[in-house]
């Protein structure tokens, strides 16, 4: 399914995760995997780093280290190459993406050594929020420890019957297919945080719910059909209950698509649903950018 796949290697990770994912599912299909590293490398007008070190040096030493480092988990990964860049990570990240077409991005959750008091988590400035929001291919962010193989049972697919979620619930189709995996369709009744929704306080919830359901096997049951799959709904702060759906079913993979119902999608914004849940202690999540797709 996934032809060539890029990782996003750096040293500042906590758990080895998104490695582990990247060779596991860089071996049982057969892709090409490309490492990928950008060495935060500058200058201001009084000095620069190649006034110390060679940058060809440098990125030399680091392709070097990245080799060794990786060294057991590549030997049966006979298709690699490992790529080191200078300048802005996402940038250079991008231009490989699109040129070389690469299928899967898999990244991690970075730990910086440094504490950034101005830096919110899952805020705008993000590699990984730059990056899903210009790509065409899937991302898959994972910040927890996985099984040394990728096995993939249960899916568990957000919705809220935008466009977008259409494109992702395709793309998540053909995940559950090519796995035999159980997908789980879920929709979470945004009950508002700051500015509750009165709507759904003025009846029983479960008149709501079930509304929802009628309206996800009429809007997706024709493209399930043959799949083992389940429809789910219910009300919260979307990124907290799909979280929540995701560990109660013991689900092995998250797809979201990018951008649901945002009106401006080329704006970024802080928090999204998409990036909080991607970037919280859980299951791996494969975020989906729009891109037309015909399944139902």
């Amino acid at each position: 399914m996934f032809k060539k796949i890029l990782l996003a290697a750096t040293p500042q990770i906590g758990i080895q995760t998104a490695p582990r994912t990247a060779f596991d599912l860089a071996r049982k299909h057969g892709s090409e995997l490309v490492l990928y590293h950008a060495l935060p490398i500058g200058h201001d007008e009084w000095c620069s780093f190649d006034d110390i070190i060679p940058t060809e040096k440098l990125m030399a030493s680091a392709k070097d280290k990245i080799a060794a480092f990786y060294a057991d988990d590549l030997k049966d990964i006979p298709n690699h190459s490992i790529r080191v860049v200078t300048g802005p990570t996402h940038e250079k990240l991008l231009k490989i993406i699109h040129t070389e077409g690469v299928d899967l991005v898999v990244m991690g959750h970075h730990r910086s050594a440094a504490v950034r008091p101005d830096r919110m988590w899952g805020a705008v400035d993000t590699t990984i929020r730059k990056v899903c929001s210009n790509v065409f291919c899937p991302v898959m962010v994972v910040t927890h420890e996985s099984p040394k193989t990728v096995d993939i049972k249960r899916i568990v697919m957000a919705t809220d019957f935008s466009t977008p979620s259409d494109s992702a619930l395709c793309y998540a189709i053909q995940v559950a297919r090519a796995y035999g995996a159980h997908l789980d369709v879920f929709h979470v009744m945004d009950i508002g945080q700051n500015c509750p929704n009165p709507e759904y306080y003025m009846q029983d919830m479960n008149v709501f719910i079930d509304r929802i359901k009628e309206r996800m096997e009429k809007r997706y049951g024709k493209a399930l059909t043959g799949l083992s799959h389940s429809f789910e709904c219910w009300e919260g702060l979307p990124y907290a209950e799909i979280l929540k759906r995701a560990r109660w079913s013991e689900a092995d993979l998250v797809i979201m698509a990018q951008y649901s119902s945002s009106e401006e999608p080329a704006k970024s914004f802080i928090g999204s649903t998409v990036i909080q849940v991607a970037l919280s202690p859980g299951c791996p999540a494969l975020i989906v950018n729009y891109r037309a797709r015909v399944c139902m």
